[in-house]
């Protein structure tokens, strides 16, 4: 049975050095705050900007919510964007998405400050991924990762020493870095988790490959056995299995696979407080991988990070606006 990496640990973590960063920074007279753009009254959105609001607080950062009506015009949209992104008292922007009926490149990206992007939408902090600048707002999911790889290093480190059977690490770097000539398999090539990982790790000398549902099933099994670490963000329930699996293998589940609820009749289940009907969320493991993994992050675990991260992104945004290392 798989130990547990615990990321609610990990988030809390992010969230308390969030805080004590959020009180020097107020001690200077600078209050963090971000500013969330909603459009319309979308469960999904409500529910992350309730999530979003609770770790902002948790974090010492305050929120300021601009919400605009359904049927608002692209115009009316970008209008009210741009005065949002020239407040200089509004250091980050989660802007929801999808927008039905706004071209969101036009609306958001085109008129987004990279520096107040802390959910790193733009082209400009991708690319800073890419090349690794430290300046840069990183997507808040990838990053999730990476601090649960950095929460657990030690751990990590001797697990893949045990596993290949060598007392310790080959060499100085690898002791330094729990990154350094681990074998990362991600499942997943989206702008939000795949790509910006794969460079993170690649940026830390991990050796990476990324696969996805085109990949033919001998070769994607021949990856994902062979890794040290497995991370799998698929759209599908249950679409990782044991048998997918190597021995002794660490696996991050960072997917959000949501089903409509319906109790043993078929018949819809509802949630008394909205009145819309319930939504189960899972991951893309099947159960069997925690029998056969070695270590594995429950579900939900990484969306918890996530959102730390997020609140993480808007402190290193406040002080990059404020000239402040």
């Amino acid at each position: 049975m798989a130990q547990l990496l615990d990321c609610k640990l990990v988030a809390q973590s992010i969230k308390d050095d969030c805080k004590a960063q959020a009180d020097a920074l107020k001690a200077q007279g600078i209050t963090p705050k971000l500013g969330i753009v909603r459009v319309g009254e979308k469960g999904p959105d409500l529910a992350y900007e309730r999530g979003a609001t609770n770790t902002m607080n948790e974090a010492g950062i305050e929120v300021e919510v601009f919400a605009m009506p359904a049927d608002v015009s692209q115009d009316d949209y970008i209008k009210k964007f741009r005065e949002i992104n020239a407040d200089p008292s509004i250091h980050g922007i989660l802007a929801f998405r999808p927008l039905d009926n706004i071209d969101e490149t036009e609306a958001i990206s085109n008129n987004l400050s990279a520096v107040k992007d802390c959910d790193s939408s733009t082209t400009e902090n991708m690319g800073k991924v890419v090349i690794n600048d430290p300046t840069g707002l990183y997507p808040c999911t990838a990053a999730a990762i990476m601090e649960i790889i950095d929460f657990y290093a030690d751990e990590i480190k001797a697990h893949v020493a045990k596993k290949y059977k060598v007392p310790e690490l080959a060499n100085d770097a690898q002791k330094e870095d729990v990154c350094c000539g681990l074998d990362v398999c991600i499942i997943n090539n989206s702008n939000v988790i795949g790509k910006p990982l794969s460079m993170m790790l690649t940026n830390r000398f991990a050796t990476v490959t990324i696969i996805h549902h085109l990949t033919h099933a001998e070769i994607k099994n021949e990856y994902i056995k062979r890794a040290d670490v497995v991370v799998c963000a698929t759209p599908f329930k249950d679409s990782i299995t044991a048998d997918m699996l190597g021995d002794d293998q660490i696996v991050i589940d960072a997917a959000v696979v949501r089903e409509k609820a319906f109790d043993e009749n078929g018949e819809p289940i509802m949630n008394e407080k909205t009145g819309r009907q319930k939504i189960n969320t899972f991951g893309c493991c099947a159960a069997d991988v925690e029998e056969k993994a070695a270590w594995k992050t429950p579900v939900p675990g990484v969306g918890g990070i996530t959102s730390a991260l997020l609140a993480k992104n808007l402190i290193k945004a406040c002080k990059v606006q404020n000239n402040i290392k």
